[in-house]
């Protein structure tokens, strides 16, 4: 368990109320440590500092950070083919590895031996997790990380754990009863799904359940959305940023209009050409700096955009607010928590030369995402049933998502489309 100083409000007061000028210098220590780290241990991180023409005494400040390098996703998958099988971003040997995580791409992630970063467990704590609380984890323990991180995440604050995972609602409704549950967490639509379960088996949800706290993450939370669960659960329902790459890099206080920066990372603002600061308030790509020394992540660009609030929060946290994600810098979009990649949809529609053109289109169906193949055959006289069954599967086994398939007319797609359409709208 990570040393606190107790209090009711913080996970860690001396924290989350540094002072301004403490909390860069303390950032500012840490960043030095991780660059001759990984400058020393990542055959990757030292050869795109060399081509920067960098060193690591060239980075004295957090404000020296636009000398490094930007690292995105696809330079670790790239790497990755070149270096397996992690790209030589790894600074420790595999047997100091605790996990080996295996996400889409694939991209193979080591776990730290002993996770250490609390951005997750203070995003819980804030929500309103406590010591005592059994709470129910609903993400995939599935080779992807997630569940487990904040599985010792919630371990740091004392909660005991139920490792649910996804699905089987009717038999989640009934472990949250008789363990009597009193923390959820999970993506906002499965909590949705969970509650409509609950009423639909005559479950009067803030009665016969016993939630104290929700959490959720992986997906947009729209403050629709949020009103509802909280009508429906009769709990505060929480969120926080991050990725399972750099950790968690911000999260809702109580009194919500943003989320806080994490104490255990650096969140810079850029403009996605540059890799240059902006200046606050200015809407840019959300780039991350984490201190994990078994897979430092320097810069790492999460094609995310947002922008920093610039206000003080009345909860006591001094850490800058993030505000909410805008959108992407590209044409990457996240469906039911899950990254979905042009590429990705190419290799899919590759493996199927009766398919002329396709298109991906994201729509959402109550509180439900919806992914659907548009598709254009070369030749209509196809079976159109079976190609479609070969499609589902093809598409549920290389995204991790199920997708529909819809063929159209030659001609339907016009010939500068999107590859993926993302239709949804967010309320604010």
């Amino acid at each position: 368990m990570v040393p606190r100083k107790k209090s009711p409000d913080y996970f860690d007061r001396s924290l989350e109320t540094m002072p301004k000028g403490k909390r860069i210098e303390t950032l500012t220590r840490k960043l030095r440590e991780i660059v001759a780290h990984a400058y020393k241990h990542s055959i990757s991180f030292q050869r795109k500092m060399k081509e920067a023409g960098c060193v690591p005494e060239d980075i004295q400040s957090i404000h020296d950070l636009e000398k490094l390098p930007i690292t995105r996703r696809e330079d670790l998958i790239e790497s990755q083919k070149q270096l397996p099988p992690f790209g030589g971003f790894e600074a420790v040997k595999t047997g100091r590895m605790r996990r080996i995580y295996v996400s889409p791409g694939p991209i193979y992630e080591p776990g730290p031996w002993e996770y250490r970063e609390i951005g997750w467990t203070q995003g819980l704590f804030a929500a309103g997790f406590r010591k005592g609380d059994i709470v129910q984890n609903t993400f995939n323990y599935h080779m992807w990380p997630f569940a487990f991180i904040l599985d010792d995440s919630l371990k740091m604050i004392g909660c005991s754990v139920v490792p649910a995972g996804p699905g089987n609602s009717l038999v989640q409704l009934t472990i949250m009863r008789k363990l009597k549950v009193t923390g959820l967490v999970g993506t906002p639509s499965f909590l949705m799904t969970l509650a409509q379960r609950a009423e639909s088996e005559g479950l009067r949800p803030q009665k016969d359940l016993f939630l104290k706290a929700a959490f959720v993450s992986a997906e947009m939370l729209p403050e629709s959305m949020r009103s509802l669960l909280e009508s429906k659960l009769g709990v505060r329902v929480s969120q926080a940023y991050g990725t399972v790459t750099t950790g968690c890099l911000a999260y809702e206080c109580p009194k919500r209009g943003g989320m806080h920066l994490c104490d255990d990372v650096i969140v810079e603002i850029v403009d996605p050409d540059t890799g240059k600061k902006m200046a606050d308030g200015s809407t840019g790509e959300i780039v991350a700096t984490n201190f994990n020394k078994t897979y430092p992540m320097i810069r790492y660009a999460t094609g995310d955009l947002s922008y920093f609030t610039g206000e003080v929060c009345a909860c006591g946290r001094t850490a800058p607010k993030l505000g909410r994600i805008l959108g992407r810098t590209d044409q990457v979009t996240k469906v039911k928590g899950t990254f979905i990649h042009p590429w990705q949809t190419d290799e899919i529609i590759s493996k199927f030369p009766e398919v002329e053109k396709y298109q991906v289109v994201i729509t959402r169906q109550g509180h439900m995402d919806q992914m659907t193949f548009k598709v254009e055959l070369r030749d209509s006289s196809v079976n159109k049933d079976i190609l479609r069954a070969k499609l589902q599967r093809a598409i549920k086994e290389i995204l991790n998502v199920r997708g529909e398939v819809d063929f159209v007319v030659r001609g339907a797609i016009y010939e500068r489309h999107k590859k993926i359409d993302d239709q949804r709208k967010w309320d604010n």
